[in-house]
């Protein structure tokens, strides 16, 4: 197994932004009614995708670069950090994170074991994940929660303002 494949990473990486940060609009789907946060969540991705300045990055279980993009694989994502970091900061391990788009079809499944969070990859495709399962310090967990989630909101400042301050979103901002 090749090294660093087997540590589970998850991670906004983000190009440098500089002036006439803001994209082509005629390139969204008009036809997305901005009308429930899981909406606004996709639009936001849509641009950072379109943007191509922020990258989503995951690895392990024996991949070292998972096929996950902003425009689909982020956008089903994001709508369940707020509700795992609400967990994890309230000292609760016992979540799952489900990548459930079509072509990454995984779900991980996290759970405290030993003063530890043991993470389980379960795959609906044909890739099998090897090795199943790692450990990570309760820590490290949380604050690759809490990285992920904050870079999500710095660049969505940076590329669509308006959207990160949509009163959909009011409650989901402060975890």
């Amino acid at each position: 197994m090749k090294e660093g494949v087997h540590i589970f990473r998850m991670e906004l990486t983000v190009k440098e932004f500089t002036a006439g940060n803001k994209i082509d609009e005629s390139l969204l789907n008009p036809d997305l009614e901005l009308d429930s946060d899981t909406a606004v969540f996709i639009r936001m991705c849509e641009i950072f995708g379109i943007s191509a300045r922020v990258s989503f990055f995951v690895s392990g279980f024996g991949q070292k670069r998972w096929p996950v993009d902003c425009k689909t694989d982020l956008a089903t994502v994001i709508e369940e950090v707020p509700y795992i970091l609400e967990k994890v900061n309230n000292g609760d391990f016992f979540f799952e994170l489900d990548f459930y788009e079509q072509g990454i079809e995984r779900t991980l499944i996290f759970e405290e074991e030993d003063n530890k969070v043991q993470i389980t990859c379960s795959s609906r495709t044909d890739w099998i994940p090897d090795p199943n399962n790692v450990r990570m310090d309760k820590s490290e967990v949380l604050r690759m929660f809490e990285n992920f989630y904050n870079s999500f909101w710095e660049c969505s400042y940076v590329l669509c303002s308006e959207l990160a301050e949509h009163p959909l979103l009011k409650n989901l901002k402060n975890n």
